[in-house]
């Protein structure tokens, strides 16, 4: 062997190290930014979740969940009031857009499930009769509301 090819021989073995070290430091690289990414997503579900509890937590919106729980679950939608219809469809459209949020994973079932399970369970009981009113009105859709009845369900798993 010539001195020649021994020092490309050596050369090539110090490029395939170097490589091999550079390949290592990108895999280590992508593991961190992988850990980067998993955190700031852990981060905006839980600030998602803080959102969701404050549009939850409006006074306006605990008022109209108070009026569907306390008397509205006392009498036939039939003998409702205009202000207590507007408070039904407040509770209603509250937790459908709940719904939404929890069902394409921006907040955890379980905060929502934990928090207001008996409430969204007893409003939708008492809203039933309303809800279907309104999906079966002339060009309404079946799917109206119907985030608010799967927040429901996933409510009865947790309860």
């Amino acid at each position: 062997m010539t001195t020649y090819e021994f020092v490309t021989l050596i050369l090539q073995f110090l490029v395939a190290i170097a490589t091999f070290g550079a390949l290592f430091v990108y895999y280590r690289q992508l593991r961190v930014m992988s850990g980067q990414l998993n955190s700031m997503q852990e981060t905006a579900k839980a600030q998602s979740g803080l959102a969701l509890v404050d549009f939850l937590q409006e006074p306006e919106i605990r008022e109209a969940r108070h009026t569907v729980r306390a008397v509205l679950s006392t009498k036939p939608m039939e003998h409702w009031s205009g202000e207590e219809k507007d408070h039904a469809s407040r509770v209603t459209a509250n937790y459908d857009v709940a719904g939404a949020l929890v069902k394409s994973g921006l907040a955890p079932v379980e905060l929502v499930a934990a928090n207001w399970g008996p409430s969204i369970i007893h409003c939708y009981e008492v809203l039933e009769p309303w809800i279907q009113e309104h999906q079966t009105r002339p060009g309404a859709r079946v799917s109206y509301w119907s985030n608010f009845k799967w927040l429901y369900h996933e409510a009865k798993k947790s309860c």
